[in-house]
């Protein structure tokens, strides 16, 4: 009971600190600061490497999904209050909110903590799916088993994408291999999938 209780107070001393209203600072390419606490070096070290390059976080997350010249998410002051609403009661917590529209669905970019990350949803309120752009020791090991053996595989940006419904998240790989740059899609177990956009 008391390991219980040790473990559980750090998860409610954050709770309490996002309840209390601080607010990340924004920064130039607009993803979450991290605070440079002694004990936040880990998380702050995670979004540095996400930040690599100085791209943002629309960037990275749809990189690869839009045919060469087309444009990425517009943003976007009305959506529909069944999307809003299905938002609100998804991320309850979300901080930062900026609204967009991208190839016909609504999409909310915001706070969660440590990572930013964008919820898409259809006009009908369901959502589709959850982006949070993670770094490699974020992939289940299985994954992480297929690229130990392509060791001449770079990989680029891994997005984790969180599907409603009990299907099980999905991660996008960016391999580059000879300075070719191609998208591949996993669920946890390692297998191989298909992943519209």
């Amino acid at each position: 009971m008391k390991r219980l209780i040790i473990l559980l107070l750090p998860v409610l001393f954050s709770m309490g600190v996002v309840a209390q209203g601080n607010k990340p600072v924004k920064e130039k390419n607009k993803s979450v600061k991290v605070k440079n606490s002694e004990g936040e070096k880990g998380k702050k070290e995670k979004q540095d490497e996400l930040e690599k390059g100085n791209r943002s976080h629309d960037d990275i997350i749809w990189e690869g999904t839009s045919k060469p010249g087309g444009k990425g998410p517009k943003f976007s002051k009305n959506q529909p209050a069944k999307v809003r609403a299905a938002f609100q009661r998804d991320y309850p917590g979300a901080t930062n909110v900026r609204w967009s529209k991208y190839r016909g669905d609504w999409t909310a970019t915001f706070g969660n903590g440590i990572f930013t990350s964008t919820a898409v949803y259809h006009a009908n309120g369901d959502r589709r799916d959850t982006r949070t752009p993670v770094v490699r020791r974020d992939l289940p090991v299985k994954i992480e088993d297929i690229f130990k053996k392509k060791p001449a595989t770079q990989l680029g940006d891994i997005i984790k994408i969180e599907v409603p419904q009990g299907i099980k998240d999905i991660f996008r790989i960016k391999t580059i291999t000879d300075g070719i740059a191609r998208y591949f899609f996993y669920d946890t177990d390692g297998n191989e999938t298909k992943y519209d956009y």
